[in-house]
């Protein structure tokens, strides 16, 4: 009976680990340009946008200068880091990395339109290293809070 203790024990154990999310947290960003006029940015909001896309790359080949536009016309926020795993299976092998993360230095997210009904997605830009160089890419991302809200700015 003494043997199957410390087996039960180390069998708990990996289950346990096996249970547990090992998906690299969305840190808050090194740097934030919010284009939210009389709003503030919410960086959770970014972060909860961002985890929330499709894992598909869009064939758009957006520039850095046409997103800069696009989010300051439309209102939004870009973030950047020094880089930031998203967990993304299948754009991680076009982007060729073999982990199944995408190593994202920047994301620029538009408010999403408001309509009746609401909008089901919308287009996001991330900043990524594709085949050992950063770009822009577009993917869809199912999340359409807004990232810009009213009153004191978060940390």
């Amino acid at each position: 009976m003494k043997g199957y203790v410390p087996f039960a024990a180390a069998t708990l154990v990996l289950a346990l680990h096996a249970c547990a999310p090992n998906a690299p947290r969305i840190m808050m960003p090194q740097r934030v340009e919010a284009f939210c006029g009389s709003k503030q940015a919410r960086p959770t909001s970014i972060a909860s946008v961002i985890t929330s896309t499709d894992d598909h790359i869009l064939p758009d080949h957006p520039s850095e200068a046409g997103i800069r536009r696009e989010v300051a016309s439309a209102g939004g926020v870009i973030e950047y880091w020094d880089e930031q795993l998203l967990k993304l299976p299948v754009s991680s092998q076009a982007l060729d990395e073999s982990d199944g993360y995408a190593r994202v230095y920047a994301v620029a997210v538009s408010i999403a339109p408001e309509t009746d009904p609401p909008p089901v997605r919308r287009t996001i830009y991330l900043q990524v290293r594709d085949h050992g160089i950063k770009r822009w890419i577009a993917m869809d991302a199912y999340d359409v809070q807004n990232v810009c809200v009213e009153g004191k700015r978060e940390s």
